[in-house]
């Protein structure tokens, strides 16, 4: 299993804020931004043999998701940089996000910037459930097993932007 990259904080909170200011619609909520992360991780492992966030992925009922992600919207709600807001929803809850600060997009290479908007550019109006049936297509995905790590490995799959 590769990737034993550590966690770049800055890149990760940042990573987050930017998907709230530039993919923000009624379809994002928390499932979707961890499919976010999940393409800027695989696909910059993919082209570049490392990961942005330096995150590992478990393989989870709703495809890849972010180890640490819970831990990052955490912090950026503690600092007052989101606000995330949840609401009834059938047997269960919406979450939305609203953005406090602005992320610093200076902390990424310009090919990292170049993945995030071509990553909000692409799936900004796809739904939850569309994101996630796409992951469930994908070598990381189909080749973990349930609770498992996602190996980086198998990103040489995804075919979204493609070099």
């Amino acid at each position: 299993m590769t990737n034993t990259t550590k966690l770049n904080e800055k890149k990760y909170k940042n990573a987050i804020l930017y998907f709230i200011k530039y993919c923000n619609n009624n379809y994002l909520g928390d499932t979707k931004l961890n499919k976010l992360l999940y393409y800027l991780d695989f696909i910059n492992y993919r082209d570049r043999k490392e990961s942005v966030t330096g995150d590992f992925y478990i393989h989870n009922h709703f495809g890849p998701t972010p180890s640490e992600a819970t831990v990052f919207l955490s912090d950026l709600v503690e600092n007052h940089d989101i606000e995330v807001k949840k609401k009834d929803f059938k047997d269960s809850h919406t979450t939305s996000f609203v953005l406090k600060t602005e992320p610093d997009e200076s902390v990424f290479l310009e090919e990292e910037k170049i993945l995030l908007k071509n990553i909000c550019k692409e799936f900004l109006d796809w739904s939850t459930p569309k994101i996630v049936e796409q992951t469930h297509l994908e070598a990381p995905w189909f080749y973990s097993k349930p609770f498992q790590k996602v190996d980086y490995n198998y990103s040489r799959d995804i075919e979204f932007f493609a070099e």
